[in-house]
């Protein structure tokens, strides 16, 4: 893996103000900056867009309606989704249940201590690092040529039977003897949307769209009535 910065901007969002302050020393003593500390999801919505964010700090209760766990779900739809910690006395099972859907770096409980965090940071931010790199490049093999396809240049997947249809630009279609679901298991989340259970776009590709289909260049990719919420959710973070 090639080498990556070792100082990181995180962001804190946490309604207690001195719960706040202290976590923002921890992670100054380990030598990253914090770039800002909200309270509310408002807030961290906002600091996320503006600012350039390595890592998110996130405690599940929040100032007003929305959660932790609501801003989780917006920094994973974003353009440039960046790793987020949970930080939370809320360690029941229903909240556990509703934060492993957003796929977090990590889930700490309150009281923090001191080297937890840190090493949390640490490994959380090798994990993503690790996948940026691993993920640039995907193997296809059509059963014939094996292919070394860059991720940004597959625009949707159609599957047929035991088979996926995989559109890359410039390249046409190669087809993978594979289920969507395995592929799309290869792929990243954040980058890529199933739209059907027979399609999944790359929200990259993605320029129109409305509640029956995704049109990517000629093509009209059907919007199935159950993922209809999760796909305009995504997309309407893009515009």
């Amino acid at each position: 893996m090639k080498e990556h910065k070792k100082n990181y901007n995180v962001l804190i969002v946490e309604d207690e103000v001195l719960i706040a302050d202290t976590i923002q020393r921890y992670v100054e003593s380990a030598g990253h900056t914090v770039i800002g500390h909200a309270i509310s999801f408002e807030e961290g919505q906002a600091l996320f867009d503006e600012q350039v964010v390595d890592l998110v700090l996130l405690d599940i209760r929040l100032n007003g309606t929305k959660t932790g766990i609501d801003l989780a779900h917006y920094i994973r739809t974003t353009a440039q989704p960046k790793p987020f910690i949970y930080l939370t006395a809320q360690a029941d099972s229903k909240n556990i249940e509703l934060a492993k859907e957003t796929f977090p770096a990590g889930y700490l409980s309150k009281p923090l201590q001191k080297q937890s965090l840190i090493a949390s940071i640490e490994i959380a931010m090798h994990k993503y690092f690790t996948a940026v790199d691993e993920v640039a490049k995907i193997s296809l093999n059509d059963g014939t040529k094996k292919y070394l396809v860059p991720i940004a240049k597959i625009q949707f997947l159609q599957s047929e039977h035991v088979y996926v249809q995989v559109y890359v630009e410039g390249e046409g279609v190669i087809v993978q003897r594979s289920s969507l679901k395995e592929l799309l298991g290869l792929l990243p989340e954040e980058m890529f949307i199933q739209t059907h259970r027979s399609y999944a776009v790359n929200r990259q590709w993605v320029k129109h769209w409305n509640g029956e289909a995704v049109i990517i260049g000629e093509k009209s990719i059907p919007i199935s009535r159950s993922k209809k919420k999760v796909v305009t959710d995504a997309l309407k973070t893009e515009n």
